[in-house]
């Protein structure tokens, strides 16, 4: 019998299924690294909202006595102390989450968002009495996605 024609036969369809299951393990590969991508990038964003937004509600629940919010472009939250000669304002500056601290005379500000992100926006606005909703949209430098994170905090200690 003459065998060499159903071996190369053979050799191509095995081939030819290893080049097939090749091109599916290389779709399903980048198809990986891209969801990974996209994963790493979101929980960035997420890490970028929960270190601003723990300082606001900081400032919000535990030392404010009064709220005032300015609204425009760029929206400020202007938090008057309950120790009384300290007020602190929120707010984006040059892509970042701003806190300035005014003591009595003295004045600082300090950035508050983490370096691979920028702070696209941040709109405040007041619900109730007690109650502000504030939305900060951050954008990943690297990847270009962004998210925008909404809070509502409760004032325990004042009011608007």
């Amino acid at each position: 019998m003459n065998n060499k024609g159903y071996l190369l036969a053979e050799t191509c369809a095995a081939l030819a299924a290893a080049g097939i299951c090749a091109v599916i393990f290389y779709n399903g590969l980048s198809a990986f690294a891209v969801s990974w991508q996209n994963l790493k990038s979101d929980l960035l964003l997420y890490r970028a909202a929960r270190y601003s937004q723990s300082f606001i509600e900081h400032e919000l629940l535990l030392n404010s006595s009064r709220l005032k919010i300015t609204t425009g472009s760029n929206d400020k939250i202007v938090c008057t102390e309950v120790y009384g000669n300290r007020q602190v304002t929120f707010y984006r500056s040059s892509g970042a989450l701003a806190r300035e601290i005014k003591y009595n005379s003295t004045r600082g500000v300090n950035p508050l968002s983490l370096a691979e992100v920028t702070l696209q926006s941040i709109k405040a606005e007041q619900l109730a009495a007690d109650k502000i909703k504030i939305t900060l949209e951050f954008k990943d430098n690297a990847s270009g996605r962004s998210k925008k994170f909404t809070e509502v905090y409760v004032l325990v200690n004042g009011s608007f």
